[in-house]
């Protein structure tokens, strides 16, 4: 019997929202050589899940590579892309579907967006209420954007797969469609590990957490927010002339924040 995820998501639902799909033809290079991400191995993954009974416990907590040798109070400095993924549609899967099939849709939820994350260099660290937690980060002294085209890429093939394959597949089994609403930010993070012993977990503290947490609930069934420096150091593929589309919203506190409701044309991240 295969173990149940490292995560638990409580996810709250609203109606879904169709995306356009992106007429995306130059692929983003990947940093990861031995496999690509790809739809087919997607959907193959989760019909299986689908197809088997939920059983077993999911559970909280997936650290950092770098920073989980952390003890209790201590903290460490990182340049990072925050990630927040929130699962919109769950509320209602939950009320009108057997419990234990709302398990499984959950579980292919957060199975496949973790391995996203982890695929383009990320770490899912957290899930906080309805919404999952991803981190890009650079060694100190690194000053090149990659943990940004790493995040944003991220956050598109998310929106690609809940819209090719997830809801695709759900509905071969009579639930109803979900969606994503993710938003991202970068800048300068403080990890620290908080708790007691044998119950604790890692916290992020900084502006682009904070930002990236406040931005999630703007976005619209199946879109994507980006912070102004993410928009602007985003991979240099996502251009108008390869349809990649994203539109200026003006905030209070901040110059601008970009919204898009694209998805990737081709069937594997590369």
């Amino acid at each position: 019997m295969r173990p149940p995820p490292d995560l638990l998501a409580l996810l709250a639902g609203v109606q879904k929202k169709r995306l356009r799909q992106a007429q995306v033809t130059v692929p983003l290079r990947t940093l990861v050589s031995h496999q690509n991400l790809t739809l087919k191995a997607s959907w193959n993954r989760v019909t299986a899940e689908l197809a088997r009974a939920a059983d077993g416990e999911i559970t909280r907590g997936l650290a950092l590579r770098e920073p989980e040798q952390l003890g209790l109070a201590d903290g460490r400095r990182l340049v990072a892309a925050v990630l927040y993924n929130d699962l919109r549609g769950f509320s209602a899967m939950v009320s009108q579907n057997p419990r234990r099939m709302t398990l499984l849709a959950l579980q292919v939820f957060v199975s496949e967006m973790t391995r996203v994350v982890a695929f383009c260099n990320g770490t899912v660290v957290d899930c906080a209420g309805d919404r999952i937690m991803g981190v890009f980060w650079k060694p100190a002294g690194d000053k090149s954007p990659q943990p940004i085209h790493d995040a944003v890429r991220a956050a598109f093939w998310m929106q690609t797969v809940m819209y090719k394959v997830l809801n695709p597949v759900l509905a071969q089994h009579g639930l109803p469609a979900v969606s994503c609403g993710i938003a991202i930010d970068y800048g300068s993070v403080v990890v620290a590990r908080v708790g007691i012993r044998n119950r604790n977990k890692l916290v992020f503290l900084g502006d682009p957490a904070t930002f990236a947490a406040k931005l999630e609930p703007l976005a619209r069934d199946g879109e994507t927010i980006l912070s102004q420096v993410v928009y602007e150091n985003r991979p240099p593929s996502m251009t108008s002339e390869n349809n990649w589309c994203f539109a200026a919203e003006p905030n209070i506190s901040n110059p601008a924040w970009y919204r898009s409701d694209r998805i990737f044309k081709d069937d594997r991240l590369t």
